[in-house]
């Protein structure tokens, strides 16, 4: 790659991620060490803009382990070489560093917030290199001297497992705590009940600490709080499927039984006749016929087959219908599938989101409609261009991400065979579908 080209890509593949034209997985390692070493080749060769990517690939160690020495090397070798935007870094990292060491000397003496200032830092690698579990230990000491927001935070790492093992129970004791001034605490009490760790799973409890952290503040909490409205209504759903699923399995139950009734009471009504017939007429050897019992075939509607189906496109599941990752309920003449918990990574965020769908039959296939709810964002590298904003102040108020539906899509799905179909999203973009099939089905006549 040409000196001065790789930032340009870097920069492409972010600008492009964040447009959602092609998405970066951040989780991908061979992903970053290509990029890696494409800008190392060129940082070595003295282009600028390429030692200020790797500066920035050493502080976050993406594509490379993270090491804040080399950060620095590489910030010094890019400003020396014209780079304002490494100098402005290398200033603010330098500064970063001068107050870890200042806050670290308060910290050691027993001051509560210079306790959690330092835990935080080591949390986000400001200052010092990340270490989640010097962080812990600092957190620890600042929480024991009742520092709310070090109780929120290590309630976090005890349930995340960072820094050391996971303990809900402790956890869940140190939200309640303080879950009536912080909204953090609500938020993550919410996930605790929606999740069912530490306590039993109860999406009414989890939707009204979501709500009461939303109502104070926590931008994150609304997607949860529309999430907890649709988990309960597929709760609903399936519910009352059960119910009508027992009954009808009752039914067949007494009708099955109704017949092998009548079949024993013809069967011995023919032994009889049989027998005053043999009195009269003389004895012949005859085979005995055992009478044939035929099962009622399983009548299914197309939605019903559809369900019973799980899809993939290019060997992946599909969101919008019955999948792998989504589970899917009759609701009158619709088939309402919601799916589970996803993540879409795009730059250096991973977006959460789940997808509702509602399937109706149409001629010769299926039509669906389909959107995504966004719950919010996981791994987030929160920028440190002002130092006066703190360390956590965007997980405090949820991160600034539009959480909720978003627009609605439109996907035509024609049958092609009996676990194929062609489907068209929005009118342009073609898809072909592949079924694999669970359980043998009949179609309803």
């Amino acid at each position: 790659m040409a000196s001065g080209s790789g930032v340009t890509y870097i920069r492409l593949l972010i600008i492009l991620a964040f447009s959602g034209i092609f998405a970066v997985p951040a989780s991908n390692a061979r992903v970053w060490d290509e990029l890696f070493k494409e800008q190392m080749e060129s940082a070595e060769a003295g282009d600028p803009d390429a030692q200020y990517e790797v500066a920035i690939m050493y502080l976050n160690g993406r594509g490379v382990e993270q090491d804040f020495d080399a950060t620095l090397l590489w910030l010094e070798r890019a400003a020396e070489n014209g780079s304002e935007q490494a100098a402005s870094k290398l200033r603010r990292i330098k500064s970063q560093k001068k107050k870890f060491t200042a806050t670290l000397k308060r910290a050691e003496s027993g001051d509560s917030k210079a306790q959690y200032d330092i835990g935080m830092m080591y949390l986000k690698g400001r200052g010092v290199k990340l270490d989640p579990d010097e962080g812990r230990k600092w957190l620890e000491k600042s929480a024991a001297q009742s520092n709310e927001k070090a109780k929120a935070r290590l309630a976090i790492l005890l349930i995340k497992g960072d820094g050391g093992s996971k303990d809900y129970k402790r956890a869940r004791d140190l939200l309640d705590s303080i879950s009536e001034t912080s909204a953090l605490a609500q938020y993550y009490l919410g996930e605790l009940y929606a999740s069912g760790k530490g306590v039993p799973r109860n999406y009414e409890t989890a939707m009204n600490w979501y709500q009461k952290a939303g109502d104070n503040g926590f931008s994150m909490a609304g997607g949860k709080v529309i999430n907890m409205q649709e988990e309960i209504r597929m709760q609903a759903r399936r519910k009352k499927n059960a119910s009508k699923a027992a009954a009808e399995a009752q039914r067949a139950s007494v009708e099955s039984a109704q017949r092998r009734q009548a079949r024993a009471d013809a069967i011995k009504k023919a032994k009889t006749v049989k027998a005053a017939k043999a009195k009269k007429a003389p004895k012949k050897t005859v085979a005995k016929v055992s009478p044939k019992v035929v099962k009622a075939p399983v009548r299914l509607t197309p939605l019903q087959k559809l369900s019973r189906i799980k899809w993939s496109a290019r060997n992946k599941p599909v969101e919008y219908l019955p999948s792998a990752v989504s589970e899917c309920e009759l609701e009158g003449d619709v088939l309402v599938c919601f799916s589970d918990e996803l993540k879409r990574e795009s730059g250096n965020q991973t977006v959460l989101y789940k997808v509702k769908s509602e399937v109706r039959k149409s001629k010769g296939g299926f039509s669906i409609s389909y959107s995504n709810l966004v719950l919010g964002v996981e791994d987030m590298d929160v920028p440190d261009d002002e130092d006066s904003a703190g360390y956590d102040d965007e997980e405090d108020r949820g991160f600034a991400i539009q959480t909720g539906w978003t627009r609605a899509h439109q996907v035509d799905c024609q049958m092609n065979g009996k676990k194929t179909m062609n489907c068209v999203k929005d009118k342009t973009h073609r898809v072909q579908v592949d079924g694999d099939v669970k359980v043998a089905i009949t179609d309803k006549k």
